[in-house]
């Protein structure tokens, strides 16, 4: 998307200093919950298959170090891109979680697609990708299909509908929040921003 680009060309050119702002609904972010949780945290929807999430991964890391302490940060595959692979891909990255290879096979997936221009057909493909990080076929096989990766793909079906997640990469806040990356310019309002939706829990 154009204005994904463009925020995250912001990001690298402007790096501009957070200014006390008021953020409004509508403008800063959207409620896409009535209820909210009662800790902060912070949920980035995503797709293996998305260019702007490859692109945003570095920045949501920076995000993350300047975020308060204490506060959760999730990530969810969404299904919607990517066709019949879309699922496929959902449940590679459940399966990486299970087997706590997410940020290795998370850097490792990005770069087969969108570095290295490797076709993800079926599931074999994705497997290769698991090879390269060193986890073998009957590993992935005995994962795949077990009961916590269905749980989880089932979650993040849920989390997607819920939220009424459209496109990627999306940010939800404490489970209320979406932000609104189109209204922010830097690294540093995107944080500015972040932390303080993140302060507004339920009481």
């Amino acid at each position: 998307m154009k204005k994904y680009l463009l925020m995250l060309a912001a990001m690298v050119l402007l790096p501009l200093a957070a200014q006390a702002a008021k953020y409004e609904e509508g403008t800063h972010y959207e409620i896409v919950k009535q209820i909210g949780t009662k800790q902060p945290e912070a949920i980035e929807f995503f797709s293996y298959f998305c260019p702007h999430c490859y692109k945003f991964s570095p920045f949501m890391e920076q995000l993350k170090k300047r975020a308060p302490e204490g506060v959760k940060f999730k990530k969810n595959h969404v299904e919607f891109l990517g066709d019949t692979m879309g699922p496929e891909m959902a449940r590679a990255f459940a399966v990486a979680e299970l087997l706590k290879v997410e940020p290795e096979l998370s850097s490792a997936m990005f770069a087969a697609i969108h570095d290295q221009r490797k076709p993800m057909t079926n599931r074999d493909d994705i497997k290769a990708v698991f090879a390269e990080i060193g986890v073998d076929e009957a590993k992935f096989d005995s994962a795949a299909n077990s009961f916590p990766v269905n749980g989880m793909l089932k979650q993040m079906q849920r989390n997607t509908e819920t939220f009424k997640i459209r496109g990627t990469p999306a940010v939800v806040v404490n489970g209320k929040y979406l932000i609104n990356p189109s209204s922010v310019r830097s690294i540093d309002e995107y944080s500015a921003l972040l932390n303080y939706l993140l302060t507004q829990v339920e009481k």
